[in-house]
């Protein structure tokens, strides 16, 4: 008798299991049955959409949706009512600059009640970055006491701004003597403030610090301090063009601020066709271009900075093994506008480099 109960509990529970496998076979077979929102994003993951190119994609509905609409962050942008099926979206995405956004789908059903599905849509660079190579020209002694942060000249003279990993007030800027690294003078901080990367903009040196939120501003000739300025985030690298400063956080993104406020005029994601380059790190400026150290690689960005686009990488790799010795990663570059020369070095490198970019069709 107990045998025969066992052999109905288990043929039961076998028809609850037959009949569970064959509901979500026929589920799985038409997405329309399952539960969820009613209008949805079709495709998993995230949206990718060339620069300049319409947001094409789809949104499938679900029977007796009163009304359908589609926002770009907070921003409505397409709007159906009483949909049905599939719609297909065709958006021009004009004034839409790199980076990623909110993109949602909010559908009120027959019942009033709403439901959303959500993606992150990222605005990437319609290029594929080209390859350039670096060829050495003329290597010189650099301080292998140095971290260096940054680097900058002026009128001919280089500077550069050192970090302080070790919590030994050796944040400093100072002018060198590039062709035997030997520091002319310098000025000092004391822990824990961590300086970063430095420009030199009219006559005034500027040095950011990594997690201090403050900006000291220097007079180039004497090293003597000015002011400061306070803002909020890490600093990484900095630099400038003809009217702003150019500054990194470690991050995609760029910051252009003024000169005489630091505040944020500006504000560029960068990206590649596949996506955004974080970890953009020391930064120069050199004939329209930003060049950027990518950190914790032997890569350097060529970035437009009007847009954010990458045009280039650069595989600083034979540098890196020729200079590094026992120092740290790459950083540090420098243009010398008088002399149109280009130098790099790295954190705790026994040497400066002056070096040529050279270009695919310059090979």
């Amino acid at each position: 008798m107990a045998n025969k109960r066992a052999f109905i509990i288990l043929g039961f529970l076998a028809l609850i299991v037959v009949a569970f496998v064959y509901r979500s076979v026929t589920s799985e077979g038409d997405p329309m049955q399952t539960a969820g929102p009613g209008a949805y994003f079709p495709s998993q993951g995230n949206v990718f959409v060339p620069f300049g190119q319409p947001l094409l994609h789809q949104i499938k509905v679900r029977p007796q949706q009163q009304k359908v609409s589609l926002y770009i962050n907070d921003s409505l942008v397409f709007e159906k009512t009483k949909p049905s099926g599939i719609l297909s979206i065709n958006l021009p995405l004009k004034g839409f600059s790199l980076g990623s956004y909110r993109l949602r789908v909010i559908s009120i059903g027959a019942d009033g009640l709403t439901s959303e599905d959500e993606r992150v849509l990222f605005v990437v660079s319609d290029l594929q970055p080209e390859n350039w190579s670096i060829e050495v020209v003329n290597r010189y002694p650099h301080n292998d006491s140095s971290f260096t942060q940054g680097l900058s000249f002026f009128n001919g003279k280089l500077f550069e701004g050192t970090g302080d990993p070790q919590s030994l007030g050796a944040s400093m800027v100072a002018e060198v003597a590039f062709t035997t690294g030997k520091i002319l003078r310098r000025r000092i901080k004391p822990a824990p403030i961590f300086g970063e990367g430095i420009t030199v903009f009219e006559g005034e040196l500027f040095q950011i610090t990594w997690k201090n939120d403050s900006c000291f501003v220097y007079n180039a000739a004497s090293l003597i301090p000015l002011r400061s300025y306070t803002y909020s985030g890490e600093g990484w690298g900095l630099t400038h063009d003809s009217r702003s400063l150019i500054m990194s956080d470690g991050s995609e993104k760029i910051y252009f601020r003024n000169p005489k406020t630091f505040a944020v005029d500006k504000t560029l994601s960068v990206f590649t066709h596949q996506g955004p380059v974080n970890y953009l790190n020391e930064l120069e400026y050199i004939d329209g271009l930003l060049y950027a150290n990518i950190w914790m690689s032997n890569l350097l960005a060529v970035i437009d900075p009007s847009t954010g686009r990458v045009m280039a990488t650069i595989d600083a790799t034979n540098i890196v093994k020729e200079g590094r010795g026992n120092g740290e990663v790459l950083n540090g570059i420098a243009y010398n506008s008088q002399t149109k020369k280009i130098y790099i070095t790295g954190k705790y490198w026994p040497s400066l480099f002056e070096i040529k970019i050279r270009k695919p069709k310059e090979s």
